[in-house]
């Protein structure tokens, strides 16, 4: 090995052996880093859905007693702590984390058919009357104080935006909306097609204020693999949305998503194809999931029997760890 002086290249095996033995070294440390360990956060028994924001964390635990479902609450990969609201009955909360107009964070989440807000700092829960209405609303999502959410309306799906002081302006209507998810001055949705065939979700990214609307990404199911994208979580540090997709059938192509705003790039993580729902917590702790047996296309996504088999576990609520987006697509 040689080291080069400005004028002439001189030989130093010592140093050379030095700066090798610190190349290896660092090259060791490199992908311990890069390489999380994934760690359990909260064992559970029932398919769930989970949120976060800043490294609070939300999901939903289901007492077997009842059938109905508690909000589950961790902030900094700590214990897991019940959150003091009513239950809900049916189904796992459709809960979101993000902030109002002042920072604060907040969850939306529905009850009844009704939008509901939680300060999460203070614990306080109110339904949002400007927003609800006698029709079915889902999926909410905050971010700023702007609360948008998907509306059943005939045939169609109306995907609305408001706050809790101002009523709702429809942004989109299509024949079918599959979730949403709000970011400072974007919302990220994701569609269903049927073309030639085979089924096509793909994913929408829309600024809100130009109301430009692009198609950012394609999950196309065909054969025996069934290929879906999850609810995206924003992500304020790269500004961009994460969202995994699952090949359910191939096994193969699993990923979590990073889509950055300011260079429209995509980034790939390794996933599972028995992801069932994601989102991002923090740099630190990586991203937040949750499983269960079959993936989001089986018809048990909701069956606590879909949790076990083989002695592995599936629903538990599960960090990644600090993620680089450099696998391949």
């Amino acid at each position: 090995m040689t080291v080069k002086t400005r004028s002439h290249a001189i030989a130093t095996p010592a140093i050379g052996a030095l700066i090798l033995a610190a190349a290896v070294t660092g090259a060791a440390l490199i992908p311990a880093a890069a390489q999380a360990v994934p760690r359990v956060l909260s064992p559970e028994n029932a398919p769930t859905r989970v949120a976060a924001w800043e490294s609070t964390i939300m999901w939903s635990r289901q007492d077997p007693a009842t059938g109905r479902y508690q909000l589950m609450k961790s902030v900094a990969g700590g214990p897991p702590a019940a959150v003091a609201v009513p239950p809900r009955s049916g189904a796992p909360f459709d809960v979101d984390l993000g902030t109002s107009s002042s920072g604060a964070t907040f969850a939306v989440y529905t009850r009844n058919g009704d939008i509901y807000r939680l300060n999460v700092a203070t614990g306080a829960e109110a339904k949002l009357t400007r927003l609800s209405s006698p029709k079915v609303e889902r999926s909410p999502t905050i971010q700023r104080g702007r609360i948008a959410f998907i509306r059943r309306s005939g045939r169609t799906d109306e995907l609305r935006i408001g706050s809790a002081t101002t009523a709702s302006r429809m942004i989109v209507r299509r024949g079918s909306i599959e979730h949403a998810e709000l970011g400072d001055r974007h919302v990220a949705y994701v569609t269903g097609v049927l073309d030639r065939g085979a089924y096509e979700r793909q994913m929408h990214i829309r600024n809100i204020s130009t109301r430009a609307d692009k198609v950012v990404y394609r999950a196309r199911s065909g054969g025996s693999n069934n290929a879906s994208i999850l609810r995206a979580s924003y992500m304020a540090d790269p500004e961009g949305f994460l969202w995994a997709r699952t090949n359910v059938g191939s096994g193969e192509g699993s990923r979590l998503i990073r889509y950055t705003l300011r260079d429209s790039r995509l980034g790939y993580a390794p996933g599972s194809s028995s992801h069932i729902s994601t989102a991002w917590a923090s740099a630190a702790l990586g991203a937040v999931t949750t499983d269960v047996l079959g993936g989001a296309e089986s018809i048990d996504s909701t069956n606590p029997n879909a949790c076990t088999e083989s002695g592995r576990r599936y629903c538990d609520v599960v960090l990644t760890g600090p993620l680089t987006f450099a696998a391949k697509p």
